[in-house]
């Protein structure tokens, strides 16, 4: 967008709000946000500043991309003090540092808080495609990133959404900080990367409850321009999703074999040996022995001594 150039001209209502975000649709560059000054200094946040009065100018910031690229200039600019976390404790003062316990897919990790114990953790904003009991299209391929900024930090952050009364800059009711199944729901910062902004920058996720978000700015602007880029989750096949000949494969194969199968669609016939409540089964062909978790109540159709076949679906 040329310098100068007016982009759109947008009313209020009568109570000086905004009839909408503006995001302009450019072509080779990256929409980096508004702002109030020519210098593109004084970011303009719309969910707290937005009310006029009067006649105002915002100007956008932008960066030249070159076409098929996914660079992160939003999570590049969005940094964490470490003056903001050190000597804090994550359950009590709301962020703090933690080790990681175990990745486990795009949005879910495990981590070892303090001496009081382990969290699990779900990523506030985003919801990757899955990778664990289902596996969907670039499911693998988030879960493989995140894992490596994880695994290769020096410093792991886990940050709470701060509640109204504790600073919350937006007017808008926050989300609990529990999820389903007891999980935290934070902000994980990866030596300084808010891995919640980059998964979205990267095409990875799309961006959720943003009016919610301390950085809801930065996580619809970054929704934005992944979509304008076409790629990953916005119009790409996953060139390492194929489900369309599962392989016939025993028990045994995947228990004695399990790394050949990893990421693979197969198809497996057995015994059920076990049920385990609501949550999975105990699957054998006579030799080996394998768990399936369900993560649903269907098991109530099954029990022990039934022939059965797990299909990909």
């Amino acid at each position: 967008m040329p310098d100068g150039e007016v982009y759109d001209s947008v009313s209020v209502d009568e109570d000086g709000q905004l009839e909408g975000y503006p995001m302009p649709e450019l072509e080779d560059e990256y929409f980096l946000g508004w702002f109030t000054d020519e210098e593109r200094t004084d970011r303009f946040y719309f969910d707290v500043d937005a009310q006029f009065d009067e006649s105002a100018t915002l100007y956008a910031d932008t960066k030249p991309y070159e076409e098929g690229t996914l660079e992160t200039p939003l999570t590049d600019e969005l940094t964490l003090d470490s003056e903001d976390y050190e000597g804090k404790n994550f359950f009590d003062d709301g962020i703090g540092e933690a080790e990681l316990h175990a990745p486990i897919d795009g949005d879910t990790s495990y981590h070892t808080v303090d001496e009081a114990g382990d969290a699990e953790v779900r990523y506030l904003n985003v919801d990757t495609p899955e990778s664990t009991a289902e596996i969907d299209p670039w499911g693998k391929a988030s879960s493989d990133f995140v894992r490596e900024a994880l695994e290769e930090a020096d410093t792991i952050v886990l940050e709470y959404e701060p509640h109204p009364e504790e600073g919350h800059p937006a007017e808008h009711p926050t989300v609990g900080r529990q999820g389903t199944f007891g999980r935290e729901l934070v902000y994980v910062w990866a030596d300084g990367r808010l891995l919640n902004l980059e998964l979205i920058e990267k095409a990875f996720s799309p961006a959720s409850n943003t009016a919610q978000s301390q950085y809801g700015e930065y996580l619809r602007i970054a929704e934005h321009n992944a979509e304008m880029s076409g790629r990953r989750l916005h119009g790409e096949d996953d060139p390492d999703y194929d489900r369309d000949d599962p392989e016939e494969v025993s028990v045994t194969d995947l228990v004695e074999d399990s790394d050949d199968y990893l990421d693979e669609f197969v198809n497996v016939e057995g015994v059920i040996t076990d049920v385990d409540g609501n949550d999975g089964f105990y699957l054998s062909d006579g030799d080996e022995e394998i768990y399936f978790y369900t993560m649903d109540t269907t098991t109530y159709l099954i029990e022990t001594g039934n022939e059965i076949r797990v299909e990909e679906a």
